[in-house]
């Protein structure tokens, strides 16, 4: 299971990476609200966040298409773990209309904070899903 969420979330990963450098940047504020938006949903996207998510995206890649079952699996918890502690913070640092709450240029409203709990959460019952895989093929 694991390997099959990596791949998944490798491309979705990879996806908002690439997406958010044409969104623009959350240090450019126009009209009182931050950029890095995207029809109307406030992400506050930086340069800095779409570098995270195209690192993301290659673990992610690499765990589900080259790594070992093992390697593989600590890949994909390892990022889960990322992936919530970006949301915890998030949730306790917030943001604002005009993006000026951030941490080394990371923003943290809303959509992106559940976004980055859920994958979170995903990617860390993936990974923990197959750790019993050598007790289930063990003949009983």
């Amino acid at each position: 299971m694991d390997r099959s969420f990596a791949q998944a979330a490798a491309f979705v990963f990879a996806v908002v990476g690439i997406a958010g450098f044409f969104t623009g940047d959350a240090g450019t504020v126009a009209n009182g609200q931050a950029g890095g938006n995207f029809d109307g949903v406030a992400l506050h996207l930086t340069y800095a966040r779409d570098v995270v998510d195209l690192v993301l995206a290659a673990a992610f890649a690499y765990a589900g298409l080259r790594a070992g079952r093992s390697l593989g699996r600590t890949i994909v918890l390892a990022a889960g773990g990322l992936l919530l502690l970006l949301a915890i913070v998030g949730f306790v640092v917030g943001d604002t209309v005009d993006g000026q709450q951030s941490i080394a240029s990371l923003h943290f409203p809303l959509a992106t904070n559940i976004f980055d709990l859920v994958a979170g959460t995903l990617a860390v019952l993936c990974g923990l899903g197959g750790l019993d895989d050598r007790t289930a093929a063990a003949p009983a």
